[in-house]
């Protein structure tokens, strides 16, 4: 049976605003772990892992944006355990109590994707790799959201997404903007001059705001079993692992079928399957 979930109105608003929105414990533990089981064979034939350790030192540590790994050459670049993961009940109630039951189109991302990095740096710093997977729409419409979830514990610095909180709410200006584009016209604001800059480098991360739309750097970190939902006009970047594991995650776009013409017919080339 299909199971149902109800956000309360404190999700809704915290969605709304932010874009973002952390489920702790939303997987299954139980199928959390034998995925991430399953992900270390590979990794044990390689060195990296063995006798229930990390066994990272003596070898040459990569160095950033280097993910020290060929993730599709080392794990395969379908895993039936992964797509059975984003299938879960729970997460998919999730899914569609933000998108309000509107149908998800199955044919552009057909499967999710795995995320790991290899520890590639020594101290932790912002990137300026900040972009979109999707355009932005003439209607302003959200075209879906995107899950990002833990096979293993990543903590801060240790190479989760970050994304920028309230960035979807900018741009909805009735124009068409390719992913490209986006960042060209964001960086004229203060804010993104100043976070490409390097400009905003200290203490925590940057905040700031762009006209009365407020912005948070937020670093996506959790158990294994939370999951982040962030809806696909949020602007995001990878990030260095200056941790001494692995980064282990997965993610997926939730596409919203109904929003794939007016993408399509605005310029958008679909990603390959």
């Amino acid at each position: 049976m299909t199971q149902t979930f109800t956000l309360t109105a404190q999700q809704r608003d915290e969605f709304a605003r932010r874009g973002v929105l952390r489920f702790e414990g939303l997987l299954s533990a139980e199928r959390v772990s034998r995925v991430r089981e399953a992900l270390l064979h590979p990794l044990e034939r390689l060195g990296l892992w063995k006798d229930g350790a990390w066994r990272l030192d003596g070898r040459p540590k990569p160095r950033w944006p280097a993910l020290g790994v060929k993730t599709a050459k080392v794990f395969g670049a379908r895993r039936a355990d992964l797509e059975a993961l984003i299938e879960e009940p729970a997460l998919i109630a999730v899914v569609d109590a933000l998108l309000d039951g509107r149908a998800v189109d199955r044919g552009i991302y057909k499967r999710p994707q795995l995320l790991f990095t290899l520890p590639n740096a020594d101290t932790w710093t912002l990137t300026a790799g900040w972009h979109l997977d999707v355009p932005r729409l003439a209607s302003g419409a959200a075209p879906g959201v995107q899950v990002f979830t833990f096979l293993d514990a990543v903590g801060m610095g240790g190479g989760g997404t970050l994304a920028i909180a309230g960035s979807h709410r900018l741009l909805n200006d009735g124009r068409f903007y390719k992913t490209g584009k986006v960042m060209k016209v964001l960086r004229r604001e203060a804010f993104f001059a100043d976070l490409c800059s390097g400009a905003l480098d200290g203490e925590g991360l940057p905040g700031g705001a762009v006209g009365d739309v407020p912005l948070q750097v937020v670093e996506l970190t959790g158990a294994p079993g939370d999951a982040w939902l962030m809806d696909l006009r949020v602007l995001h970047s990878a990030a260095p692992n200056a941790a001494e594991r692995p980064r282990m995650m997965a993610t997926h776009r939730y596409l919203l079928a109904d929003l794939v013409r007016e993408a399509t017919e605005g310029g958008w080339v679909r990603p390959k399957a």
